[in-house]
């Protein structure tokens, strides 16, 4: 789970040769959506599924926690091959899933033994192939993991300060898109989780044509193939649903809006300036890796960057980063956080904030400074290409946010791709008017009357309703 949207595409993941480039891949693709990364040194078997399907997706494009609750429910049961609880189908194995705006992923490791590994991989695919089919866990379970859900609500969301500031923040923010909503839900939308909706949800957008499917280990690529023949082959496809209501939904009409908070986990005052900016993108292609690339200039400590001259020269900030989320083309969520100086007010730094992103607008960043962070960033490309287990974490990162493996390929020529203007067309977006808030973190001001927990968040009413 990530605490505000799903997590942001760094910088080294975009780093992969393309088809230009001489390194030959380590992954192999072995049919439509099945991929397998071969790794003779490795001590297990590893077996993903991504469902292209998640919060975003839930019925009229509101996130409610709904795919969240499906992804606990989906090894519960078990037909007559699959007779026992999915924790000791392997007893020394792995398993695990994560839900996000886009998609929800499952995999399962098992010991890489070499008498075993195909078994044991024909019953992971046979298992895989099982769930997709349909759900069936039995409605004490289902009852069960509904609670294990709400416990998880209350460790990752409810009982966390921060976590409950960008839920606020987002639904400020994106108050009719399911952006601006958690991906676990809330307390009520738990509480009226059924297995009937689960159900309706996996039969919509849970089909071998929505999922990609990614092998780890000491595996041949001939086997994997026999294998994925073998038990995804014989599926039936669906139609998927069509996501034209999404586009219809960022409209991102401007805002200044306020958001002021303390708490006993503040040490230090804090300001979170968040911004949503449409813009021509010119590049589509490319614009990834450009805004990587801007990213890591962002948060360098080179010349001109924010911690230059917002740390280092203005000394406002203790310490500060920028990091973003994407709405899709053309548009771009992005938010710079700051740790603030003794006796600096926010105010200040908002202020400076919005000035060091108009400023950098109209100088741009320089053509060798670009040049010299697509060498850091083509250095990922080999380091990558070398570690099997990178190559994994890597692709399934990529897979998970929808992306195609044609554009997986070709990362590296677009990180060659990118240019001065490439940067410049996207902080002239960022420094125009958008969609912003700007939210005021404080230590919380303890009375004499002891240990009494802070009052509820006040919220300042927006200057200009969304």
């Amino acid at each position: 789970m990530v605490p505000k949207i799903f997590a942001a595409l760094i910088l080294t993941v975009l780093a992969v040769a393309g088809p230009g480039r001489a390194r030959a891949a380590l992954e192999s693709q072995v049919a439509d959506n099945v991929f397998v990364v071969p790794d003779p040194k490795a001590k297990v078997v590893t077996l993903w599924m991504i469902v292209h399907a998640g919060c975003r997706d839930e019925v009229d494009g509101e996130c409610r926690g709904l795919s969240h609750y499906l992804e606990h429910l989906m090894f519960l049961g078990r037909d007559g091959a699959h007779d026992q609880n999915n924790a000791l189908f392997f007893a020394a194995g792995q398993t695990n899933a994560f839900t996000s705006m886009m998609a929800t992923s499952y995999y399962q490791s098992v010991p890489a033994q070499p008498a075993s590994i195909e078994p044991d991989l024909a019953k992971l695919f046979d298992l895989f192939s099982d769930r997709l089919k349909a759900i069936n866990p039995p409605p004490e379970a289902a009852s069960r993991e509904r609670n294990v859900v709400l416990q998880e609500f209350n460790f990752r969301r409810s009982d966390s300060f921060r976590v409950r500031f960008n839920n606020q923040v987002n639904a400020r923010l994106l108050p009719n898109h399911p952006y601006g909503e958690p991906v676990i839900g809330s307390r009520e939308d738990i509480a009226g989780y059924t297995v009937e909706a689960a159900k309706a949800f996996h039969k919509l957008w849970y089909a071998k044509n929505n999922a990609t499917f990614v092998v780890y280990g000491p595996v041949e690529p001939d086997m994997v193939k026999k294998l994925a023949d073998k038990y995804l082959g014989p599926l039936p496809e669906k139609t998927i649903p069509s996501r034209d209501w999404l586009d219809a939904r960022r409209t991102f009409a401007p805002m200044d809006g306020l958001a002021k908070e303390s708490d006993g986990d503040i040490v230090s005052p804090e300001v979170q300036f968040e911004k949503i900016v449409r813009f021509e993108d010119p590049f589509p292609r490319q614009s990834d890796a450009a805004k990587a690339i801007l990213f890591d200039y962002l948060n360098s400590e080179i010349t001109g960057s924010l911690s230059d001259v917002l740390v280092e020269g203005g000394h406002l900030c203790s310490r500060i980063d920028a990091d973003r989320s994407s709405l899709g083309p053309g548009a771009m969520w992005f938010t710079t956080h700051g740790t603030l100086e003794d006796g600096v007010a926010p105010e200040i730094v908002k202020k400076a904030i919005a000035g060091y992103y108009a400023g950098l607008a109209e100088r741009g960043v320089d053509g060798k400074v670009v040049e010299r962070l697509k060498k850091r960033a083509l250095r990922g490309v080999a380091e990558i290409g070398k570690d099997p287990k990178r190559t994994l974490t890597s692709l399934t990162n990529w897979f998970g946010d929808n992306r195609a493996y044609a554009d997986w390929r070709t990362r590296a020529d677009a990180i060659d791709a990118v240019t001065p203007e490439s940067l410049t067309t996207l902080l002239r977006a960022m420094a125009e008017p958008g969609r912003e808030l700007f939210g005021i973190m404080s230590p919380a001001q303890k009375s004499a009357a002891a240990d009494a927990p802070p009052p509820p968040a006040k919220i300042a009413a927006d200057k200009a309703a969304p």
